[in-house]
């Protein structure tokens, strides 16, 4: 690397070393911790029984699925397993800054799949094409994600991120 002199004659590199200190990193906040693990379990447990039985899981929400519909709502019941299932896993302890990235490009990806969510039993319930009864159900559903989504976020922030 090359150095340089400084006014009093010493020399020194251009770029200062790399620090060293490697703080432990900050664990999650209980609060934070479980609803990250209340939000993973919930999603799982939706998803595998939408793939079990499919039919069953959409009367839970007031919706009666047509025989033929049933594939569709098992794509929606993997979605689930898959989100669910990456936000269980994010945690990483050893990792540098404890997982924190991580979780929260698993939460943003759980949220966004949330609001279009949100945002298409609205249209549906707009065009006439799903009812208010399952409507609410499935728009409840969806909020409450997005506020957990919400109060995990905020209790992964630092107190230098605050």
């Amino acid at each position: 690397m090359a150095s340089s002199t400084n006014a009093r004659g010493s020399t020194e590199p251009l770029l200062p070393p790399k620090l060293q200190n490697n703080p432990t990193p900050e664990s999650l906040t209980p609060l934070a911790s479980g609803t990250l693990k209340t939000l993973s379990v919930m999603r799982i447990v939706l998803g595998a029984s939408t793939l079990v039985a499919p039919r069953w899981t959409c009367a839970l929400f007031f919706y009666p699925l047509p025989a033929t519909a049933g594939v569709l709502a098992r794509l929606f019941g993997i979605r689930e397993v898959v989100l669910g299932e990456l936000l269980y896993t994010a945690e990483d302890k050893t990792a540098a800054d404890g997982g924190k990235r991580e979780i929260k490009r698993a939460l943003w990806a759980n949220m966004a799949s949330d609001a279009v969510d949100l945002g298409s039993v609205t249209f549906a319930l707009a065009t006439g094409t799903l009812g208010r009864i399952p409507s609410a159900a499935f728009a409840g559903g969806a909020i409450f994600a997005l506020v957990l989504g919400g109060i995990s976020m905020k209790g992964l922030k630092g107190k230098d991120e605050a």
